[in-house]
């Protein structure tokens, strides 16, 4: 057979790479040149758990040490052998490494050479350009464009909210800063709106990668992650999620009061509050929180642009148009919406 030229061989790589690229519209002008791409997805896997009954659950997982990988838990958690794969080769997983509670597992998977994903940190901004690959319906690596639209303190690190879309197949992903550093594991979407994606933080993994409690691979405990706990038992900030997608403001006021309580110091308990007294018309309330929110965070968008929409209900027009200078040094798109309902206004 005859050998293909080595300078060949490499374009027919990065093409054949570059293919689920072109699946994906990545948002505004944060298009991603090819070698980034390529860099990127080079570091991601397509995950086999083989479970008990016969059936086989698809996900994702990232290199983030040499022959280590981290994927979620709910991947995982029924297998009782699972496979890793990459450009057709495929290795066994010889140990895994749980945390159930945050939904990350690590496998210790020796033979695969596979690059290193680089890390980045918790240090994200709102607004900030992200892009999440995965093995999203078991094909990929495919990659989505999009924004940090909210980070939460939860346990030691932030999870991320963002606009990158995934589905089934993508749990376990990488979500990336515009440098290329892995900053997330892609992992949830809200249960009652699939456009509230999550990721969780980098450090929870970094945390994690001593793997000093290896075991055989088998089906993990009936423990389940924070995300998948009843309504009453989640973080505020995804009880929050739930109220706002189903417009039961009296109820996201009430949760939000509490918010504020227990957690002061975060904008986004304020900015929840805010929400709540906004739907429920109640206008001097909603900017008292969104301005405690903007206090505690500054470059916080989302607060920015609500409260301009509270100034323009009140025909506050000055008002209005201080926000949206200050909008447009922190999001663009915001900016421009709020322009554009000053406009029709």
């Amino acid at each position: 057979m005859r050998r293909v030229p080595e300078e060949a061989e490499k374009k027919i790589t990065a093409l054949m790479l570059a293919v689920p690229l072109l699946l994906f519209s990545l948002p505004g002008d944060s298009a991603v040149d090819i070698e980034l791409y390529t860099k990127l997805a080079s570091t991601v896997m397509k995950i086999e758990a083989h479970n008990p009954n016969g059936s086989t659950s698809i996900g994702s997982g990232v290199m983030v040490a040499p022959g280590i990988l981290v994927t979620n838990c709910h991947v995982t958690r029924n297998a009782t052998s699972i496979q890793v794969i990459k450009s057709g080769r495929r290795w066994n997983a010889e140990k895994q490494q749980s945390d159930v509670e945050h939904d990350l597992c690590l496998l210790y998977v020796p033979a695969a050479t596979v690059p290193v994903a680089q890390f980045g940190n918790d240090k994200l901004k709102v607004g900030q350009h992200v892009y999440a690959i995965g093995y999203v319906g078991g094909l990929g690596p495919r990659l989505s464009g999009g924004q940090v639209q909210a980070l939460y303190e939860y346990d030691g690190g932030k999870i991320i909210q963002t606009t990158t879309p995934f589905r089934s197949g993508a749990s376990g992903g990488g979500l990336f800063d515009e440098q290329g550093r892995l900053v997330g594991v892609v992992t949830f979407s809200s249960r009652l709106d699939q456009t509230y994606h999550f990721s969780l933080p980098v450090s929870w993994v970094a945390s994690n990668l001593e793997m000093s409690k290896l075991q055989n691979v088998a089906p993990l405990s009936g423990e389940v992650a924070f995300w998948q706990l009843p309504y009453e038992r989640e973080p505020y900030f995804l009880q929050a999620a739930a109220l706002e997608a189903s417009n039961r403001w009296s109820e996201m006021l009430e949760l939000a009061e509490k918010w504020c309580i227990d957690e002061s110091r975060n904008a986004n308990s304020w900015l929840a509050l805010g929400k709540a007294h906004q739907h429920l018309q109640q206008n001097d309330q909603a900017i008292s929180a969104y301005r405690k929110a903007i206090m505690l965070d500054s470059d916080y968008p989302e607060a920015w642009y609500n409260l301009g929409l509270v100034y323009l209900d009140q025909g506050k027009q000055t008002e209005v148009e201080e926000v949206c200078k200050v909008l447009g040094s922190l999001d663009e798109k915001l900016a421009q919406e709020l322009l554009n309902a000053q406009t029709l206004h």
